[in-house]
């Protein structure tokens, strides 16, 4: 797993490239299919949605032709295909979701809702709030990348809230998580979003280029991302 991505100083702003490589992973890893239905069996609706709009549009089959694979009834049955979580924007809101493996947050209920609102919880999002209806417009129009990533004591690729969040006793409870985002037009007004999750022990992708990045995170990102003492024990443990 490279880390190029992490950075410093730390940034919340929207930091893409253009991208030209797959969408989804040929072969997609049973560990991912199986934990997609443990967590769809754990939380249920709260993991997916879909909108009047994205099924009177009959958008599912734009999504279908996109990804090459055959027409499935509803979103969350094409997302158990495959090993990334997906969602539609469509005219700047989020007309579907199935997202087995969300980070701290609850899918369902953004259905409806537009970059605005999505990104409203996020810490430091003036500029990603800001950009918001470009980015909507660049989406429809480009295929884009970018990662997130964050550093949590849970080893599971769901970070739903309802997630038990082990305590940080020494440096191996500490994980790596990342999320890879690609973005890529299904029309002029639709786009699609995948992510791919990965999670490894912190120890196999350890540098010291993390903790600068996890230094330089204002205390808003900090809390928001549930980092704070993270960030304090790697300094005491590092130093």
């Amino acid at each position: 797993m490279h880390i190029d991505y992490v950075k410093t100083p730390f940034s919340n702003n929207p930091s893409m490239q253009k991208y030209s490589g797959p969408l989804i992973e040929e072969n997609p890893r049973k560990k991912y299919l199986d934990e997609k239905l443990l967590q769809l069996s754990s939380h249920g609706d709260d993991l997916y949605g879909e909108s009047r709009i994205f099924t009177k549009n009959n958008l599912i089959q734009l999504v279908s032709n996109t990804l090459g694979l055959a027409p499935q009834e509803t979103l969350k049955d094409l997302s158990l295909l495959i090993e990334e979580d997906i969602a539609v924007m469509h005219k700047g809101r989020l007309e579907a979701i199935s997202f087995c493996f969300p980070s701290g947050w609850v899918p369902s209920k953004a259905i409806g809702e537009d970059f605005t609102f999505l990104h409203n919880p996020v810490a430091d999002n003036q500029l990603l709030i800001k950009s918001s209806e470009k980015l909507t417009k660049y989406m429809c129009k480009n295929t884009i990348q970018r990662w997130v990533w964050n550093i949590t004591t849970i080893n599971g690729l769901s970070n739903h809230p309802k997630t038990p969040r082990p305590l940080l006793n020494n440096f191996n409870d500490l994980y790596f998580r990342v999320e890879t985002q690609i973005s890529t037009p299904l029309d002029d007004e639709t786009s699609l979003f995948l992510v791919s999750v990965e999670v490894v022990k912190l120890e196999e992708v350890w540098d010291e280029k993390i903790l600068k990045s996890l230094n330089s995170m204002s205390e808003s990102i900090l809390e928001y991302k549930q980092l704070t003492k993270i960030k304090d024990y790697l300094n005491s443990f590092i130093i």
